[in-house]
């Protein structure tokens, strides 16, 4: 999958992405080459209450024709709810909260998944966003600002010392756009 930004929410992504979809170049994650349109499907995202269905476009390499979907920063990858709403699913139990005291749509099981999945996650995360940050722009992050942080508010740090770019403003939807752009395996 392509993860790229394409409007702040559903309504500027539904409003432009086509627009959108004609000002970035779509590489291919694979192999790095260049890909052309190959149709689009329908998928639902749950945003707080509401259920919205959006368009996904798909690519299809020209070198290696594996094809792929060009997936939103504001939807986490193989998720049915926003990356909002798990990002503030995630900030809560980090700081403490339990499953059960998490305001959210979704349902208990849900978030204790996803906070299996996304614990350990986000520190990695963290550190495939160091190593790129230092093989790509030479720079470091002060290990002391790191110690004892949790995942996000890591992630966070770490987002910091990059060159601004065109987002979501979301943090996991950031660090999505990075990893992804420079084909690093460790999505969220």
């Amino acid at each position: 999958m392509i993860i790229a930004y394409m409007g702040q929410n559903v309504k500027a992504y539904l409003t432009h992405y086509l627009k959108y979809l004609e000002s970035i170049e779509l590489r291919c994650p694979c192999c790095g080459g260049e890909t052309i349109g190959h149709g689009s499907y329908e998928r639902h995202v749950h945003i707080s209450d509401t259920i919205e269905y959006i368009p996904i476009q798909r690519v299809k390499c020209n070198d290696c024709n594996k094809t792929h979907a060009v997936i939103p920063d504001f939807i986490s990858p193989r998720k049915h709810y926003s990356a909002c709403d798990i990002e503030l699913a995630v900030n809560d139990l980090e700081d403490g909260l339990k499953p059960e005291q998490i305001e959210s749509e979704a349902s208990i099981q849900t978030v204790r998944r996803w906070w299996a999945e996304y614990k350990d996650k986000l520190k990695q995360a963290a550190g495939a966003l160091r190593s790129l940050l230092f093989r790509v722009f030479d720079k470091a992050v002060n290990e002391l600002s790191m110690m004892g942080v949790k995942g996000l508010t890591l992630l966070e740090r770490v987002l910091s010392a990059f060159p601004p770019i065109e987002s979501s403003n979301l943090i996991m939807g950031e660090a999505n756009l990075w990893l992804a752009s420079h084909w690093i395996s460790e999505i969220l």
